[in-house]
């Protein structure tokens, strides 16, 4: 099964994680591993560029806006540190 998920790429499902199809926008390749918690807990395994990063929070509702936002920033600089 493969769907468009917000964050404006493709991914499709494994047995225990998401999978990108397509590169992200941060740097994320495709080929990477990801999920996320209720709680708004990320993170992502990068095998190609052998990068991973989680975010955990305490916070509800499910993808809390600030929540997005500040992940969005994570992954971003931890890519732009390691490039």
């Amino acid at each position: 099964m493969t769907q468009t998920c917000s964050r404006a790429w493709s991914q499709k499902w494994g047995l225990s994680f998401a999978i990108n199809t397509e590169p992200g926008p941060a740097g994320r390749s495709a080929g990477s591993l990801a999920w996320a918690g209720l709680f708004n807990t990320y993170f992502w395994i990068d095998p190609t560029k052998r990068v991973t990063g989680t975010i955990m929070t305490q916070l509800l509702p499910f993808a809390d806006a600030q929540v997005l936002k500040l992940f969005a920033k994570f992954e971003s600089g931890l890519y732009a540190a390691v490039a």
